[in-house]
């Protein structure tokens, strides 16, 4: 239930920030958890399992000092949540000078409590809600059980019919709940939108049925203040609108959207998908096959294989992939000789042309 780890290493070093002495945590043993003196930590103090035990505030004389284990002049105050202790808070110094701040430092100690509860509290709450939406998103059975235990999280599930895939290129770490609730405060999507974490890297966005172009322009505003806020490259993939019990089908889209965001743009329809529908579909064991037999050989030649990206991006314009490769466009029709040496395929053919193109895209994928 307490984390010593970090709170109780917050704990001691506000208080004696505020009283201005050492303080010391234990656990229910007696043994020091935190420390404003790192050298006790792991130390036992009897003073604190007898102020446990007892379940009262204890003052640590020059007696107690000499003959109890671990104890300084000071005094001891049992945390007690529930009618049961948690821990002990030590304070070294003067026990007459001290004990006038007792409920001071008993009282800071329960913020510190009560905070993280609530904290803890919220926590849990979000982590049943993305629990729910995996399982609705992921689950095939959408019984009354399941509207039900939508309504105790607070969720219409009947309201709910587009699934939006937000992904991040480059984050290291998932979001915290404090930045969702950020970027959920400042969105002008729709009020009755759900914002879930998803995998390492990934934001769902559920939402109601509503006017597409506003969908696009606010997620716009929206990808930007996260790029701002965490400086990182974010992509949107939007699926089709379904009923609520089809909502994986949405899910599914946007998935597919995303994945085509991340080379084509910041926000992507699924509608809009055409040739990534299929490159997405081909299974890897094909894929590799397929790009054996077309540019394996040119795997060794990277230049050529950028080169070759470049004419398909010029439509297949000598003069333009020339001018912007900086060279000759014999140069340049040098080089096709050598891909059409190396993969067998000829660039005067539209079906060997088609070929390297689509091996190109699904190196891409």
């Amino acid at each position: 239930m307490f984390q010593f780890d970090t709170l109780g290493h917050e704990m001691v070093t506000e208080l004696s920030n505020l009283i201005k002495q050492q303080v010391i945590l234990t656990d229910r043993r007696g043994f020091i958890q935190s420390s404003t003196e790192p050298d006790r930590i792991n130390q036992f103090h009897e003073g604190a399992l007898l102020s446990m035990r007892q379940k009262t505030m204890l003052r640590m004389g020059d007696e107690e000092a000499q003959h109890l284990q671990g104890v300084r002049r000071g005094i001891v105050l049992p945390i007690i949540i529930g009618g049961e202790p948690i821990a002990v808070l030590g304070v070294t110094g003067d026990p007459d000078e001290i004990h006038p701040q007792a409920q001071l430092i008993l009282r800071v100690a329960e913020l510190f409590i009560q905070d993280s509860l609530k904290r803890k509290q919220k926590d849990e709450k979000v982590r049943d809600v993305e629990f729910f939406v995996f399982d609705w998103l992921t689950g095939s059975k959408k019984d009354e059980r399941f509207m039900e235990r939508g309504t105790l999280l607070g969720i219409d599930v009947t309201l709910y019919r587009q699934v939006v895939v937000l992904e991040v290129l480059d984050l290291l770490e998932q979001f915290t709940i404090e930045e969702m609730e950020t970027f959920a405060s400042i969105q002008n999507i729709h009020p009755s939108m759900k914002m879930i974490r998803w995998a390492q890297n990934k934001i769902l966005l559920l939402l109601p049925e509503m006017n597409q172009q506003t969908v696009k322009n606010e997620l716009e505003f929206l990808l930007l203040h996260i790029k701002r806020r965490k400086k990182v490259q974010v992509v949107a993939g939007i699926g089709a609108s379904t009923r609520y019990f089809e909502l994986a089908k949405s899910f599914a889209q946007a998935e597919r959207a995303v994945n085509a965001a991340k080379g084509s743009g910041d926000i992507v329809f699924e509608h809009e998908l055409r040739l990534e529908i299929i490159l997405q579909s081909v299974p890897d064991m094909v894929k590799q096959e397929f790009l054996k037999r077309t540019v394996a050989t040119l795997e060794d030649h990277k230049d050529l294989l950028n080169n070759l990206t470049v004419w398909f991006e010029e439509n297949q314009s000598m003069q333009n992939t020339a001018q912007r490769l900086h060279i000759h466009k014999n140069t340049w029709s040098y080089r096709l000789q050598k891909i059409e040496q190396l993969t067998g395929l000829s660039v005067s053919s539209t079906h060997d042309v088609f070929l390297l193109y689509l091996a190109l895209r699904l190196m891409e994928e």
